[in-house]
């Protein structure tokens, strides 16, 4: 298959399949030659983030469109528009996917016509929807819960986030990324035009992938090296790999729900030179069954809607409803129920999301609190900045 049809499969999936971009991804670039995979990336996402204002280029324009053809357009849209890519390179190459003569010609006949991206002008929440390629419904809760910074927040949501690296202090100290092209953005994060996963430092574990704001949620929990800690969602690992710069990996339990990924944790740990701490793999709402003494500090980053990270999961768009919001909310309320009998009189609970939604933020930690007057908030924060993920956290102590 050619690169494009097989961003088209993938766009499909993702749309009609509820498949999942970054597991498509994975598996099927690799079927191209690793020279074509960043473009491929691009196109996929790009798409992504402008669906509803590459679709709107070509509503109207035809009695019916079917599903693939709208999507073969707007690919050609985006590379025209988007990507600068000459009319009739991008007529050439999206004509022939096509699947017989009438298509082909349907698609000649629609590319030639649209040759000027158009845009809503109006302010209204449908433009608005249009323009951000935001649900209409995900919009107005934006809109409603974040009067003064909806804007910023969709604008946002339409870029390319940065790639952010941490470095491993357990390991390494930034003189020994000397040979490296980094740009540092906190007193141990950095970036780097250059994709540094293939490096020789990066298998030596000397740093590894974490947002530039992850580590205060860390912080957040008052670690010591003999603190007894538990990561009770602690996949992709990043926020585990911070705690284990402070106490002792004997001391340090995490969990996740997959076995897959409590796996990578263990081979990650391992790389940046973390031995000796402890997994576990089950759902988090029955986390007690395993233990029969109690933490000094837990880490909740619960399962969420992601809607602080649509920049780099941009089909958090596609496959996000109003329903998913109230089952993710009874969830995160379960799991914070069971694990808040797991912590030490005086210990300290940090609950994280990746989400802006405050139903699942300020809402669920008050909804807590109303339950649990042994537990009281000591600060609670929703991190909105230009560069890196948008965040929530409230930590919270034991008394």
């Amino acid at each position: 298959m050619k690169q494009r049809e097989i961003c088209l499969d993938i766009l499909m999936k993702t749309f009609y399949e509820e498949g999942y971009t970054n597991l498509l991804m994975r598996r099927e670039l690799k079927k191209l030659p690793a020279v074509q995979r960043p473009f491929c990336s691009e196109l996929i996402n790009g798409v992504l983030r402008n669906y509803r204002l590459l679709a709107y280029q070509y509503e109207g324009k035809a009695k019916k469109i079917s599903r693939r053809n709208g999507m073969i357009l707007s690919m050609a849209f985006y590379e025209r528009f988007f990507l600068h890519e000459k009319d009739y390179a991008v007529n050439n190459e999206y004509v022939s996917l096509g699947k017989n003569e009438y298509e082909r010609s349907f698609l000649n006949a629609l590319l030639r016509d649209i040759t000027v991206m158009r845009m809503p002008e109006g302010e209204s929440d449908e433009d608005l929807s249009i323009r951000y390629s935001l649900p209409l419904w995900l919009l107005k809760l934006l809109k409603k819960q974040y009067p003064d910074d909806y804007l910023f927040i969709m604008e946002k949501s339409l870029k390319r986030s940065k790639v952010f690296y941490r470095l491993n202090t357990s390991k390494a100290s930034f003189e020994d990324l000397k040979d490296l092209s980094i740009e540092k953005a906190g007193e141990y994060s950095f970036t780097s035009p250059d994709n540094l996963l293939s490096t020789e430092e990066y298998q030596k574990g000397l740093f590894y992938v974490q947002d530039v704001h992850s580590s205060k949620i860390t912080e957040a929990l008052d670690l010591t090296e003999d603190s007894l800690f538990l990561d009770v969602c602690a996949a992709p690992g990043g926020k585990f790999f911070n705690a284990l710069e402070k106490v002792k990996a004997e001391n340090a339990y995490a969990n996740d729900l997959y076995e897959h990924r409590v796996k990578l944790i263990e081979e990650k740990g391992k790389s940046l030179g973390h031995d000796g701490f402890h997994t576990s793999c089950i759902d988090a709402r029955k986390l007690s069954s395993l233990y029969d003494f109690p933490f000094d500090a837990i880490l909740l980053d619960a399962p969420c809607s992601g809607l602080g990270v649509i920049g780099r999961r941009p089909d958090i768009k596609i496959h996000i409803t109003p329903e998913s919001l109230d089952e993710l909310t009874l969830l995160q309320s379960e799991i914070l129920e069971e694990v808040s009998g797991m912590l030490k009189e005086g210990g300290v609970l940090v609950y994280s999301t990746c989400t802006l939604n405050r139903k699942e933020n300020g809402k669920q930690i008050a909804s807590f609190l109303e339950k649990h007057p042994e537990y009281t908030l000591l600060h609670e924060k929703t991190i909105l900045e230009e560069d890196g993920d948008n965040f929530y956290l409230a930590k919270l102590k034991k008394v």
